[in-house]
């Protein structure tokens, strides 16, 4: 059965013009509240006359940390919802309470949780306990829980393969837990291309076919002949733009290859390549021979494997050492990284479904995979 809930989504961002002025923290968390209420009253509305089944939030601020003027305090979420129930329904004239069995209509609460953002983990976690507990459990000094919420609610996990640096305060290009299909070494048959392998599964820093197609690369573009020919004569002009732009095509090459060292993000990659490194290919030669634009199609195919291995492989290492808050884990070398992300999140009870974003096909059956091998 097909089910609609419907999601305020990232009320947080109704504080952020108050964040930008730098306006206390507790007065951005009484605005946001103020009008997280609101809506909620909408949906309420909507619920109590059939319109829909249940309401929810989707929210980026459940998982940012306390201190951050965007956090959004789960205990605001269900206070929300509460006071929402409350003026629907009405307030009992002894007591001051909603009418006894009112419960509010939230049902999902949705936040992004990874290996390396976990603080939506713990909220999840506190939400649960907090409607699972009986106030009389804990002993008379147990505070009065919020009035008419529900005993449960549905915890979705979003980015479960996206993450932002710092429990997702960092500014810049996320980078993914995901291992990548690369292409290797040629197969013996040309016709079939390249081999494909999963980066977790290569030996070494770099792809095994990326070292000769740099080397290729930059003796093709050493410009041998140009340089024996002017210790013989005077070079020409477009001999000497000619040399200038070799040397210029091996710095950009050599700067390429030093920064498989340092890269994170391969949409960071991507928007090196398209806005500096093509510009300057296309600046620098007017026109390029069949040769040089085969040499260098081939080393950016290359350097694209080298890249999506480096990245694969410096977040495998970052896993495994920890530190910033987030635990060190035990990546088996088989699995890869989103194969062991998925089955983490899954593994928590806390958590009812991981919600993960599969632009391919193939995003899917590896998705599927991995909850199949829990």
């Amino acid at each position: 059965d097909l089910r609609l809930v419907y999601l305020a989504h990232n009320p947080e961002a109704q504080g952020a013009a108050l964040a930008g002025r730098g306006a206390p923290l507790d007065e951005i968390r009484e605005l946001v509240k103020e009008r997280l209420t609101d809506a909620f009253i909408g949906l309420e509305t909507g619920k109590a006359e059939g319109l829909i089944t249940s309401y929810g939030v989707c929210s980026n601020g459940l998982s940012l940390p306390e201190k951050h003027p965007l956090h959004l305090p789960w205990m605001d979420v269900l206070n929300a919802a509460s006071d929402a129930a409350c003026y629907v329904h009405g307030l009992d004239t002894v007591d001051g309470k909603a009418p006894h069995g009112t419960v509010a209509g939230l049902s999902t609460i949705q936040l992004p949780a990874n290996l390396l953002e976990t603080n939506g983990l713990a909220v999840a976690q506190s939400i649960k306990t907090y409607l699972d507990t009986d106030p009389g459990e804990d002993g008379d000094e147990t505070p009065e829980k919020i009035p008419s919420l529900p005993s449960s609610v549905d915890v979705y996990v979003t980015r479960p393969l996206t993450c932002y640096p710092d429990q997702g305060t960092g500014s810049g290009h996320p980078f993914k837990l995901v291992d990548y299909q690369i292409d290797t070494t040629p197969t013996a048959d040309l016709t079939s291309g390249m081999k494909k392998v999963w980066t977790n599964t290569l030996d070494g820093s770099r792809p095994p076919h990326y070292g000769p197609a740099l080397a290729t690369t930059m003796a093709h573009f050493d410009a041998t002949a140009i340089l024996e020919a002017g210790e013989e004569r005077k070079l020409s002009v477009e001999e000497r733009e000619t040399l200038d732009g070799c040397r210029l095509l091996q710095s950009m090459i050599h700067d390429l290859d030093n920064g498989l060292d340092t890269v994170r993000s391969f949409t960071a990659y991507e928007e090196d390549l398209f806005n500096k490194v093509v510009p300057l290919i296309h600046d620098t030669f007017e026109e390029l021979d069949e040769d040089s634009a085969m040499v260098l199609q081939s080393f950016f195919v290359a350097h694209g494997a080298a890249v999506r291995h480096a990245i694969a492989k410096t977040t495998r290492d970052l896993l495994k050492e920890g530190g910033d808050g987030v635990p060190p884990y035990e990546v088996p070398d088989d699995a890869t990284l989103q194969q062991y992300a998925l089955q983490h999140l899954l593994k928590q009870k806390q958590i009812d479904k991981v919600i993960v974003g599969c632009p391919q096909a193939e995003h899917v059956l590896e998705a599927l995979h991995a909850a199949d091998r829990l």
